[in-house]
């Protein structure tokens, strides 16, 4: 697997909505205290890598979950989780 950097503060919303299986976008911002716009610029990015999905259409009063992708890079870098990744 092709690997590069990954901010910190992504990998924290990988891991936040991997733990609870799909989070809700207002969820996340309590959870990892972060505000509106820094979580949507992340949540932006990180969907534009192909890393999580959403459901109900837009972005605010949404589901985050992990796509596929974003399940195999967790597992590749975090083995120990145990999260098994849908091929």
């Amino acid at each position: 697997m092709k690997t590069r950097q990954l901010p910190e503060e992504y990998a924290l919303v990988l891991q936040e909505v991997a733990e609870v299986g799909q989070e809700e976008v207002t969820m996340l911002e309590e959870s990892l205290r972060f505000d509106h716009a820094r979580l949507m610029h992340i949540l932006q990015n990180l969907r534009h890598k192909g890393l999580i999905t959403f459901s109900k259409g837009g972005y605010s009063d949404s589901w985050v979950q992990l796509s596929a992708k974003g399940r195999r890079l967790l597992t590749y870098l975090w083995p120990e989780r145990g999260l098994q990744p849908s091929y």
